[in-house]
């Protein structure tokens, strides 16, 4: 799936992002280290090195390494910019890494099958000072749905599984026809640069799949010394929160 997004990146693609990480990030990211965990398509590292930051990118699964190997070629391949295959999971392979002014994992813990030692082990790798951003699945009351719902994707036959995304996006493609308005597909890139059809692919893939409430990850961070700067509420069903916080110097 994100083989296929980075044939399709388009410029608009990357400027959206840009735009999405000005939005976020406090300060410019010159200069600072940056680790994307779970880099998937490798869009996230490729924005920040952009952007001046010394980038490293890891990804469990093979074939998102590469991914994010092709944007880094693209990039010329830079020594400024590291791509490495390795578990947020594995302490000997994370021993191997600095910490970093700042860590993001945007909607990947919740996809290792160990969300609160994903949780730790990323805010681990945050430096004095340092920022860590991620994006986690809300708990709510159709959770248990979605894990169903994946769970009978992932069982379906390759050849069924376009089928299977068809059936599942056409009441929302049809609200939409109704309308005359297929601006939320046109336009879903605007936000953080994604494709709207890659993301249903993605979201519905995506197991492991676990859920926590702010309050939950709040308490698991406060501890480690993280305090929050922004948070943001995700929509719809399976929608992620989106967090900053700091790691008090």
């Amino acid at each position: 799936n994100w083989q296929r997004f980075v044939k399709e990146l388009t410029p608009q693609s990357i400027e959206a992002m840009g735009s999405y990480f000005e939005r976020w990030l406090p300060e410019p990211i010159t200069g600072r280290t940056f680790l994307d965990i779970g880099s998937g398509s490798g869009l996230s590292s490729l924005v920040a090195f952009q952007r001046g930051a010394r980038v490293t990118s890891f990804d469990l699964d093979p074939r998102s390494v590469d991914a994010t190997m092709r944007l880094r070629t693209v990039a010329d391949a830079p020594d400024e910019w590291t791509v490495l295959q390795g578990s947020i999971l594995d302490a000997t392979f994370l021993e191997g890494l600095d910490l970093f002014d700042i860590v993001l994992a945007w909607g990947v813990l919740h996809h290792t099958g160990d969300l609160w030692r994903a949780v730790r082990n990323s805010a681990d790798r945050v430096g004095p000072g340092g920022l860590l951003w991620i994006a986690v699945y809300r708990k709510g009351y159709r959770s248990g749905r979605s894990l169903r719902l994946k769970q009978r994707y992932n069982r379906t036959p390759d050849l069924l599984k376009p089928a299977f995304r068809a059936l599942y996006a056409s009441p929302e493609l049809a609200k939409m026809a109704l309308k005359r308005d297929f601006s939320p597909v046109r336009h879903y890139a605007n936000e953080r640069g994604m494709n709207w059809w890659r993301d249903l692919e993605d979201w519905l893939g995506g197991l492991p799949y676990e859920v926590a409430s702010p309050e939950q990850v709040h308490d698991a961070l406060r501890p480690l010394g993280f305090v929050l700067e922004r948070m943001e509420i995700g929509e719809g069903d399976g929608g992620n929160d989106i967090y900053l916080y700091r790691r008090v110097a």
